[in-house]
C-alpha cells in the first residue's frame, strides 16, 4: 500500500506477528493485534473493540461459541486432573464427600476464573482467521493532510 502521493509503501501501525505470539497475547488478556491492555469493561464484559487499534472483538451475534468451548475444555481438563490425582492418591478408599466438594469447586470456579481468558483467546483465533483473508489490510498511519480517501 502506498502513501498518499509519495509513492512509498506505508508501514503498518502494528507489525504482524506469528500465530504463537497472537495466541499468547490472547492468553494474557491483551488485544491480539496491538497487545493493548484495558480491553475489558468488567470481568464478564469485553469491549466491542480495542481502544488502541479498534479491532472488533465480536464479529457477529453469538460469535463467542468458541470461547465457551475453550472454557468448557479447560474446566473438564482441570476436573479430570483433580479426579486422577485424587483417585491415585486415595485408592482404594476414596473419600467421596471431600472429592465431591472439590469437584464442585472446580466445575464452578474454573469457568468463572477462566472466562475472560477464554474470550481473549477466542478473539485471537478470530483475528488469525481474519488476517488469513486475502482482502485483509493491516491498519496504516494516515497523513492528516491527505484529502483523498483510500
Amino acid at each position: 500500500m502506498e502513501g498518499a502521493g509519495t509513492g512509498k509503501p506505508r508501514e503498518p501501525l502494528w507489525p504482524e506477528v506469528g500465530t504463537i505470539r497472537v495466541l499468547a497475547r490472547g492468553a494474557l488478556k491483551r488485544c491480539p493485534r496491538c497487545r493493548a491492555r484495558g480491553i475489558f469493561c468488567s470481568w464478564f464484559r469485553l469491549r466491542e473493540g480495542c481502544p488502541r487499534c479498534d479491532l472488533r472483538f465480536q464479529k457477529e451475534e453469538g460469535g463467542y461459541l468458541g470461547a465457551i468451548t475453550i472454557n468448557y475444555a479447560v474446566t473438564i481438563g482441570a476436573w479430570l486432573v483433580l479426579m486422577a490425582v485424587a483417585l491415585v492418591a486415595t485408592a482404594p478408599h476414596v473419600p467421596v464427600g471431600p472429592l465431591l466438594m472439590a469437584s464442585t469447586f472446580v466445575v464452578v470456579g474454573v469457568p468463572i476464573a477462566f472466562y475472560p481468558t477464554s474470550k481473549t483467546i477466542w478473539a485471537a483465533v478470530e483475528y488469525l482467521v481474519l488476517r488469513s483473508d486475502p482482502d485483509y489490510r493491516a491498519p496504516v498511519a494516515r497523513d492528516p493532510r491527505a484529502k483523498e480517501l483510500e
